[in-house]
């Protein structure tokens, strides 16, 4: 079944149920209000017999002419007058109205209360004591059956109308708001990877339809962006790739070409190392910036020191170059225990801090890094400097970007690297809940400095 007609007759048997329960109040309380007034005019007509029966001048034939001419609404009276010893002294059956049938138990009650309402065969009745005779009085009230009935009629077709002018609205109703989502349908089919930038019309009102194409929206801008940023990295990365390798088959080419002396082949060789370590680099580079680009539920995560991270960095940028210098300083370090721990990934934050304090090292101008390990309320702040040629304004938002470079001062354009060192720094970084800031005076050096959160057990719960 379509969704239309789906939400048209859930719509109508919502507005059905209301209907019937206002509908069934209304006719209970109707029921209930006219019953009250027929007991009352039955009280009525058993006090004015049991007036006239004790009265001398009213004789049963003048009973019977005022029971037939009265202008009470009760019809089909039936009236039955005991003494004390329980005979008939007076009855009365308006025409083609059968006798009561009284039970021992009505007489019995009728006899000791002062006012018993009973039912008898299809009508209602009263038993009344005045302390001489018992009067039963039986009748219908005409204006309650009329009223009753009407009221019955009146609920059904209005029921029925209701119900499909519901129907009909709700049909309209549902039939825009599926034409709503099918446009909304048609829309995304149009939309592919070669026409990503494309969005869905949100419309003037703020309704749900707004909200669901607002978010599907949003999606689609995170998508865009995350596809954008893919397809700049494989291209970057097939350009970096290929780089090398052309460097190294066009030397092996020429090395091939003719004979040549053991030196020359010797130089080809060194030359050739150099860009295979290059390519190297560059290949584990994008391993580990594929490695981090996924979630933190897709690695393994354990207690991890920081200050320990930090001190195997010295010792790993001497093996890089014995000119590398990285000055730590621990300070302001928590009496209690627990501050230094953060729940992460070892190797990657290991990665992240070295690629940050390498760069550092390479442009600085005394090739010495200056880290400082810090501790506030809620996060581990580690802070790397260097006095290197600085880093414009206009290029702070793009060092974060794969294969990005900068620093294009004094001798720095001689310093080889892959543009992917920030990039997997920062996306690690991302990936343990924190920030990474950048501050940077050109000509005099640059400061990063990292946050990471110190109780990040209660981040990485789901």
């Amino acid at each position: 079944m379509q969704i239309k007609y789906r939400i048209t007759l859930g719509y109508t048997l919502i507005v059905l149920i209301l209907l019937l329960a206002c509908g069934g109040i209304l006719y209970t309380l109707s029921l209930k209000n006219k019953e009250t007034d027929l007991r009352a005019k039955l009280q009525a007509k058993a006090i004015n017999i049991a007036t006239l029966v004790g009265s001398k001048q009213v004789n049963d034939t003048l009973l019977n002419f005022l029971n037939n001419n009265s202008a009470s609404t009760l019809s089909d009276k039936s009236i039955i007058v005991l003494n004390k010893q329980g005979k008939t002294i007076y009855s009365f059956d308006e025409d083609a109205t059968q006798p009561l049938r009284l039970s021992n138990t009505d007489i019995r009650k009728s006899k000791t209360s002062a006012f018993h309402f009973f039912k008898t065969d299809i009508r209602d009745a009263i038993g009344y004591n005045n302390g001489i005779n018992t009067i039963i009085v039986a009748a219908n009230d005409k204006d309650k059956n009329v009223w009753m009935d009407t009221l019955r009629t009146t609920l059904l077709i209005g029921v029925i109308g209701f119900i499909i002018i519901f129907f009909i609205s709700g049909y309209i109703f549902s039939k825009n708001v599926v034409r709503s989502i099918s446009k909304l349908t048609d829309k995304l089919t149009q939309i592919s990877s070669e026409a990503f930038s494309a969005r869905l019309s949100t419309g003037k009102e703020k309704d749900e339809l707004w909200e669901l194409a607002t978010t599907i929206n949003n999606l689609l801008d995170r998508l865009q962006s995350s596809f954008d940023t893919q397809r700049r990295f494989l291209s970057n990365a097939s350009h970096e790739l290929t780089t090398p390798l052309a460097a190294i088959s066009s030397q092996l080419d020429v090395a091939l070409h003719k004979e040549r002396s053991n030196e020359e082949y010797k130089k080809v060789f060194l030359s050739v190392k150099d860009d295979v370590k290059r390519l190297a680099l560059l290949v584990r580079s994008i391993l580990e910036i594929a490695k981090a680009s996924g979630s933190v539920g897709g690695i393994d995560l354990t207690k991890v020191r920081i200050d320990e991270l930090l001190m195997r960095i010295p010792g790993e940028m001497k093996k890089i170059s014995q000119l590398y210098d990285v000055k730590l300083s621990f300070e302001d370090f928590p009496e209690s225990e627990g501050f230094d721990i953060l729940y992460g990934n070892e190797a990657l934050l290991y990665s992240a801090l070295r690629n940050i304090i390498h760069n550092a090292c390479k442009f600085s101008k005394d090739k010495c890094a200056k880290v400082s390990l810090t501790y506030t309320f809620q996060n581990i702040v580690v802070e790397v400097k260097d006095n290197g040629p600085g880093i414009p304004p206009n290029e702070l938002e793009n060092i974060f970007q794969p294969f990005f470079r900068g620093y294009k001062y004094e001798n720095t354009n001689m310093i080889h690297g892959t543009g992917l060192g920030l990039a997997l720094a920062h996306r690690i970084i991302e990936l343990h809940k924190g920030d990474i800031y950048v501050e940077s005076v050109v000509g005099e050096g640059s400061t990063f400095s990292i946050f990471l959160p110190v109780d990040s057990t209660k981040t990485y719960k789901k």
